[in-house]
């Protein structure tokens, strides 16, 4: 007979506090189910250094002024480094939504030259708007602050790159019965509402982010933690089925 002490669900939430805290972010009073949403929000928020082949669009522009600060971030991204001095000052809010990114999987990157005083670079109006996967960077545009809903941006998508994003183009031949514009984009998202791109007659996406829950947390973040939970709990189980071997 074996008395059995287990608790992997408790010793990975633990974990998470421990890393969380040594990145600088206070979880203190927070429970662990927002302690794992927080941990898993922060990683797709942040982009993991890693070497990635950068893709440009047909439609890309950037404005003499800010050539220099472009080419220091395809250096970083091309090398592999970390570029997390480029992207939102909301990092430094760990409970923190990104919406553009939740919704459709885009980042927005300053193009500064100077590290200012909290380690991000300055910041800049114009945004490098770019998309991530494991091996490439796709770069949309440079376009300017605020440009979170401009549908643009997923029909350049598209347009240039089909197959990176053809996991979230919807099946069939289906169209919009009344058109959604970006203004009606930007005030759903405001209300946690996910919506659909069309790109034309027959062409619609779905939220290349994975989209949000009512209360704005990424829908990734939530199938991710229930994975994480179910996963460890039968773990725990094999290990107290199988403790004597």
């Amino acid at each position: 007979m074996y008395s059995i002490k287990i608790d992997l669900y408790n010793d990975w939430v633990k974990s998470l506090r421990s890393d969380l805290c040594t990145w600088g972010y206070s979880v203190t009073h927070s429970k662990d189910e927002e302690v794992i949403h927080i941990y898993l929000n922060l990683l797709k928020r942040l982009v993991e250094p890693k070497p990635r082949k950068i893709f440009k669009s047909k439609e890309f522009k950037c404005p003499k002024s800010l050539l220099s600060g472009l080419l220091k971030v395809e250096e970083i991204i091309e090398n592999g480094d970390n570029i997390k001095p480029y992207l939102s000052r909301l990092l430094l809010m760990a409970e923190y939504d990104d919406p553009l990114l939740n919704h459709w999987g885009i980042h927005h990157i300053h193009l500064g030259k100077k590290i200012e005083s909290d380690g991000f670079i300055e910041r800049t109006g114009p945004l490098l708007f770019c998309r991530f996967d494991n091996t490439n960077a796709y770069f949309i545009n440079v376009l300017p602050h605020g440009s979170w809903s401009k549908q643009d941006m997923i029909r350049t998508l598209h347009n240039n790159w089909p197959e990176s994003i053809r996991q979230f183009r919807l099946k069939g031949n289906v169209s919009l019965t009344k058109p959604i514009t970006d203004r009606h984009v930007n005030k759903l998202r405001n209300g946690n509402v996910n919506t659909v791109v069309e790109i034309e007659e027959g062409v619609i996406y779905a939220p290349i982010g994975g989209g949000v829950s009512t209360s704005g947390i990424s829908v990734d973040l939530v199938r991710q933690g229930n994975y994480c939970v179910k996963r460890l709990g039968a773990m725990q189980q094999a290990v107290i089925d199988n403790i004597s071997a």
